[in-house]
């Protein structure tokens, strides 16, 4: 193997989005492409839990958009162990409702990504208390915040 392709395969953590983060992207933000760019080109895999093209929903020439973008990042699915790390944090941060239960999935879904992990969102009420929980699950790296 190259010593070129050595350095692509190397991963250098994650950047995962959340609804606004997608959001943006999806409607031209050019902050947000910017950010999804570098990441990029510093070898960090731009990631996503599957639920979250559900809350960014489009029609017409975004949702073509849309598609396109989701087909260049890595959709993660939502399995047993994001449901099990979801529980855990909404059990240990006492946080409950339909918001905090998909802020939950997305930052289980994070702490399971490869790190380190940068998550992009607006949120500044459930998700931070979720990311501090989620450094206590076992084998979670941590996930820093980025606010948009």
């Amino acid at each position: 193997m190259s010593k070129r392709l050595k350095v692509r395969a190397r991963s250098e953590g994650t950047l995962v989005l959340d609804a606004q983060g997608l959001s943006l992207h999806v409607d031209g933000d050019e902050g947000m492409r910017a950010r999804i760019e570098v990441a990029q080109q510093s070898g960090r895999r731009v990631a996503l839990s599957a639920l979250t093209p559900l809350e960014v929903r489009r029609t017409g020439a975004a949702a073509k958009r849309l598609r396109f973008l989701l087909s260049r990042f890595d959709v993660k699915p939502v399995s047993d162990a994001v449901t099990d790390a979801a529980a855990t944090l909404l059990e240990v941060t006492g946080l409950d409702g339909h918001e905090c239960l998909v802020d939950a999935l997305v930052v289980a879904t994070a702490a399971l990504c490869t790190p380190p992990v940068l998550l992009v969102t607006s949120d500044r009420s459930h998700t931070p208390v979720l990311c501090k929980a989620a450094e206590e699950l076992p084998g979670s790296p941590k996930v820093r915040l980025v606010h948009v």
